[in-house]
């Protein structure tokens, strides 16, 4: 009895060692990446054909300016999860704030409809990182543990 209470007890401080790392290397990339997000998967077909559904996004932050043709991971006020849409305009205003209009590259339209209500461009607070790689198809492992319905759009695939 004792030693298998002891063995048990030695498994569950391994399986929360693994867990405390892992939490600790997501911690580590945050704080070097300068994004609270380092790693997203996408779920849309917005930017086909340059990112797909199940496509793994990596990220980092940076101080400056946002320029045409950037990928910025944009997350407006009022929005239940970020989007990863393409700059297609930014222009300054007062020489100090700088607006910017988003588009996915497989929309007919710019993003205005997805911004706030009377909010026709984002503002450089809303962009929470920039896209720097990518890995396809890897994320449908997280897309189907939270949708599992979503197995038939794998067999499409094929």
């Amino acid at each position: 009895m004792h030693l298998q209470c002891r063995s048990l007890l030695n498994n569950t401080l391994v399986f929360c060692q693994i867990i405390s790392v892992c939490f600790m290397t997501w911690k580590a990339l945050t704080l070097w990446t300068n994004t609270p997000y380092p790693a997203m998967v996408v779920i849309t077909e917005s930017m086909a054909p340059a990112f797909r559904p199940g496509d793994i996004l990596f990220m980092s932050n940076h101080d400056g300016n946002v320029a045409i043709g950037d990928l910025p991971v944009c997350w407006p006020s009022g929005r239940s999860y970020p989007m990863v849409h393409r700059v297609v305009r930014v222009f300054f205003a007062n020489m100090c704030r700088q607006f910017i209009l988003t588009k996915g590259d497989n929309n007919l339209v710019d993003d205005t409809m997805l911004y706030p209500d009377g909010q026709e461009y984002l503002h450089r607070n809303e962009i929470i990182g920039f896209v720097r790689g990518y890995v396809p198809f890897l994320g449908w492992f997280f897309i189907i543990l939270q949708n599992p319905s979503r197995l038939r759009d794998i067999a499409m695939l094929f």
